[in-house]
């Protein structure tokens, strides 16, 4: 079972990336769409394709052209024929000068066999390879009246034309063409609705419009750049940065649904809930922008750090096989609204995508062939402090509380003493300086005998100390520790509601 189309249209960043097409195609603007081929190969670019033309309350999606003989090859097979019944043929003896008693002077002509002739099925009307007859024979004009049709002044209906460039037929070439070019059809529609439309000066709301679902090989090189120069009748939108760690988080939580395990169960432990949201929050840092393989991953790893990179490798199996034995320049940030061109092969290949702002490899590039890849560690690590950190501040706070009512000496000596910059003209307010002090110098206090603590207390502050010394160099904590810790932090928590 994988992600289906429509799921991964309804998550939070394809909508909003679908909103701003549909703004452009409002303004009157022609849409470019580019997504990667793994999407589009995997099924998912028909799905995003309606969606975003669904965005236009009027819209005509253009059919894909289909080939006669594909046509042919599609047909179902015609039904058998129906075999004759013996017995009331060919075993019937055959009597000579038998007279039945008529003077009727004819004979039937009985066929031999009884069964119908077999029905032709029609042949469907092949789809014209030809952009602007097929156009044309939707809007129910002549292919050279298209363009005029649809700028003609007061036309009342002007639909949004949607077109799945994947879908257009191999280019046979020509004499002024070069055979192999994908799309030319497609952008000469384009600059020619946009000369039009310039020419009659319509106004934004009266615009024919273009949504153009494409990958990068589906058209000419230069288009999308000069589409993108012409910014008062085209808008180009690339699938780059449209997921973030929202839509992670939503498909590991739909995983949760489909499969009847929710996510938060009544009376669930505290320890369990900590580490279910360090395992889903792994998932969706390690997976990343590819929500297909976070859907993978979250429904076949057990949450355990030394079976992640086995189940992780299990789950790209099939997922990207051209990343094996390909090297990504290291991309920088990328925090634009596309790849750079240096990196749109890697990213059409689905290699290479952006993620909060910064460009990121796919996981079956750094894990195809490295064993215990040095970015998987990282990725754990991070996703295990977003979730810790914020814990191990909580009770530290806490303990903070609690070790001003075990002190030994004055509070203005301690801050002095254990609080890193002490805020100026804190022995007016010690009390308040004392919740500055940090995990490590608590714990030097305890051992000092200037803190006194109870045990369960002192030995979670050792726990602490561990875990954030860990985070803080780029460390993973591994099932045995992290599973202690948990336990600590639900214990400490129990403690502090039965004492407030």
């Amino acid at each position: 079972m994988e992600l289906s189309p429509r799921a991964l249209s309804d998550l939070p960043g394809v909508r909003r990336q679908v909103g701003r097409i549909a703004a452009d195609l409002a303004a009157g603007l022609h849409c470019l769409w580019l997504l990667p081929d793994d999407l589009v190969a995997a099924g998912y670019g028909a799905e995003l394709h309606h969606t975003a033309l669904n965005s236009s309350s009027e819209r005509l999606d253009l059919p894909a052209f289909v080939d006669s003989e594909e046509a042919v090859a599609r047909l179902p097979e015609p039904a058998p024929e129906p075999t004759p019944i013996s017995w009331l043929t060919d075993d019937l003896p055959v009597l000579e000068d038998y007279d039945n008693g008529f003077t009727i002077d004819w004979e039937p002509d009985i066929p031999r066999q009884r069964g119908r002739p077999p029905r032709s099925a029609p042949l469907p009307e092949p789809v014209g390879s030809d952009l602007l007859g097929r156009l044309a024979k939707e809007l129910s004009v002549t292919p050279g009246t298209v363009i005029d049709s649809l700028t003609e002044p007061g036309r009342p209906w002007r639909p949004v034309i949607g077109i799945r460039a994947w879908e257009e037929p191999e280019p046979t070439g020509g004499p002024s063409e070069p055979e192999g070019e994908r799309g030319r059809e497609i952008a000469r529609l384009i600059r020619s609705l946009s000369a039009a439309v310039k020419q009659a000066g319509l106004l934004p709301e009266d615009r024919p419009r273009l949504l153009v679902t494409a990958r990068v090989g589906d058209l000419p090189q230069q288009l999308p750049d000069e589409l993108e120069l012409d910014l008062a009748s085209s808008a180009v939108h690339w699938w780059w940065g449209t997921l973030d760690r929202l839509d992670s988080a939503t498909v590991v939580a739909s995983v949760a649904m489909t499969s009847g395990q929710d996510t938060h169960r009544y009376g669930e432990r505290l320890r369990d809930r900590i580490l279910r949201s360090v395992r889903d929050e792994v998932v969706s840092e390690v997976c990343g922008p590819d929500p297909v393989l976070g859907w993978r991953l979250s429904r076949c790893w057990d949450g355990n750090v030394r079976t992640l990179e086995d189940s992780l490798r299990a789950c790209l199996v099939g997922r990207l096989p051209g990343a094996q034995g390909q090297t990504v320049v290291h991309p920088g940030l990328g925090s634009g609204y596309r790849p750079a061109a240096r990196l749109r092969p890697a990213w059409a290949r689905g290699l290479l995508q952006s993620w909060e702002g910064r460009a990121r490899a796919h996981p079956a590039v750094w894990c195809a062939e490295v064993r215990d890849p040095e970015e998987l560690g990282v990725l754990v690590s991070q996703a295990q402090a977003r979730i810790l950190l914020p814990w191990i501040e909580d009770v530290r706070r806490r303990l903070a509380l609690r070790a001003l009512a075990g002190r030994t000496g004055p509070v203005a000596d301690l801050v002095a003493r254990y609080v890193e910059r002490p805020p100026a003209g804190y022995r007016t307010r010690p009390e308040e300086a004392f919740q500055r002090i940090e995990v490590g110098p608590m714990l030097s206090a305890c051992r000092q005998g200037h803190l006194n603590l109870p045990r369960e207390d002192r030995q979670l502050l050792e726990r602490l100390v561990l875990a954030r010394n860990v985070l803080s160099h780029r460390g993973v904590l591994f099932d045995r520790t992290l599973r202690t810790l948990c336990d600590e932090l639900a214990g400490f928590d129990e403690r502090w509601s039965d004492e407030n």
